[in-house]
């Protein structure tokens, strides 16, 4: 009778490896809600940015603490690329921790979100007045590390957006700022509307913005000069113009 043949050994997981000596375990983060339902490899990635093993650079966002993976965020921008493999990482962002004090944490949770799975969470695409708010850093965050596909997109989304009285000024600056010219001339198109110039100009941003953003302030002028004298346009070819030309 021959001898029961052993059974071979379980499998070693990622799970039961042992922790290295003196590193600290890191609680999982609530994942963002998808705009969209993901699989494959932006489901993966997601998972990852969830779980945050492996990760190997914290972000302190006015305060709040975000770590992700220096080879993701490399392969999504070349900003990052060059900050973390470039000639200048030792004088740069060559450490393990980098401070961002002109962004909103959960702006930057969005950005994350993004870079790991190709799309925009629940917090930018809802209808809420945050939302837009978000969708705002997104824009400029876009310039800022260079990702061209996240510009057009969150363009759209602001576009979507019902506007309002308070939040058309600092979107139209954005938008000239960052040349999203769909969305300047629906911004322009809302101010243009007799209901809404006078609400418009009557709030604090419009003082705030002829310091800072004189070319701004100037064009809701001839949108309200234009509603007093009857020849209230729809801006969009010659309103870009006028920005352009300036």
């Amino acid at each position: 009778m021959s001898a029961p043949i052993p059974k071979p050994p379980p499998r070693p997981s990622v799970q039961q490896a042992a922790a290295p000596a003196g590193a600290s375990s890191r609680a999982p983060a609530p994942a963002l809600r998808s705009s969209i339902s993901m699989s494959g490899l932006p489901a993966d990635l997601g998972r990852l940015l969830e779980t945050k093993q492996g990760a190997d650079v914290d972000f302190e966002v006015c305060g709040k603490v975000f770590a992700a993976h220096k080879l993701v965020l490399a392969a999504r921008s070349s900003v990052f690329m060059e900050d973390f493999f470039g000639p200048a990482k030792e004088k740069a962002t060559g450490s393990s921790h980098i401070r961002i004090c002109d962004m909103h944490p959960d702006a930057f949770e969005a950005l994350l979100h993004y870079l790991y799975t190709d799309s925009l969470p629940a917090t930018v695409t809802n209808a809420r007045e945050e939302a837009a708010v978000i969708a705002q850093d997104l824009i400029v965050a876009a310039d800022r590390y260079n990702l061209k596909d996240l510009k057009p997109v969150t363009e759209n989304k602001l576009c979507k957006h019902s506007f309002s009285a308070s939040t058309v000024l600092p979107m139209l600056v954005v938008a000239e700022h960052h040349q999203c010219w769909k969305l300047m001339d629906k911004c322009l198109e809302f101010i243009a509307a007799g209901r809404n110039t006078r609400a418009i100009m009557a709030t604090d941003d419009v003082e705030h913005l002829a310091r800072r953003c004189p070319s701004v302030v100037k064009e809701v002028s001839r949108q309200d000069s234009g509603r007093k004298g009857g020849d209230a346009k729809q801006p969009s070819d010659e309103s870009v113009q006028f920005h352009l030309n300036r």
